[in-house]
């Protein structure tokens, strides 16, 4: 099962920033002898994880990590309702943190945002590219010094919400840099960055996988790129 979204000209990318562009070049139905197709999109789109390098300039980038890294085999799965334009915060989420297995390779929080990213409504649409929630820097750290996740992934576009982005940009620092640099803990060291994975397509799931591989796009210097996540079960 497919735990990422397919890109295509009509993905929403956060901010209403950018676009992607599949330019078909050559056609067999035009009389081509192939059918070949040329990609341009950001980095950060759709389904996609933020690797350290994001917001580190000394953090790691997607290739640095081992392949063995992409396989997450202890999954735990949050469901907590959100509103547009809310950050989910500490005092409110503890509780549901403190549940978490300790061994908890992989962190889903299903909020049921994800069913305004391709609604009809233009309204709806517009609040996930512009009205998303937004997870708080407390989070983050709390996390890191609870917990030795590898990554993190929700069903909206992005870590940072659109309504709040100044809060957004030290949550990611919280999640992804090595000290607490511009966080709460100031340069208190932390544990192991979680990666972030964003947009993620988590209605489909019924139970929680025993296995999930995240397979992302590797390129020079990667902060960030699109991945497919594939979810399996005994």
């Amino acid at each position: 099962m497919f735990l990422s979204h397919i890109l295509d000209p009509g993905t929403p990318l956060y901010g209403g920033k950018d676009h992607i562009s599949l330019e078909r070049v050559k056609k067999i139905s035009d009389g081509d002898s192939t059918n070949h197709t040329f990609l341009k999109f950001p980095g950060h789109s759709g389904t996609h994880i933020d690797a350290p390098l994001h917001f580190d300039e000394s953090g790691k980038a997607l290739e640095e990590y081992d392949s063995s890294f992409w396989i997450c085999r202890n999954i735990f799965l949050i469901d907590s309702e959100v509103t547009a334009g809310s950050l989910i915060r500490l005092e409110n989420f503890q509780r549901k943190l403190e549940s978490i297995p300790v061994n908890t390779d992989l962190l889903l929080i299903r909020t049921g945002f994800e069913k305004k990213r391709n609604h009809e409504n233009e309204y709806d649409r517009e609040d996930y590219i512009f009205r998303n929630p937004g997870i708080s820097p407390e989070i983050g750290l709390w996390l890191r010094k609870n917990r030795k996740m590898k990554m993190i992934g929700f069903d909206f576009i992005s870590l940072s919400s659109y309504q709040h982005r100044e809060t957004g940009r030290i949550a990611h620092k919280a999640f992804l840099a090595k000290t607490g640099i511009g966080s709460p803990l100031k340069n208190e060291e932390l544990g192991e960055p979680i990666l972030i994975i964003e947009d993620m397509k988590l209605s489909v799931l019924e139970k929680i996988p025993n296995r999930v591989t995240v397979s992302p796009l590797l390129y020079e210097r990667s902060d960030g790129a699109p991945v497919t996540v594939i979810a399996e079960f005994s």
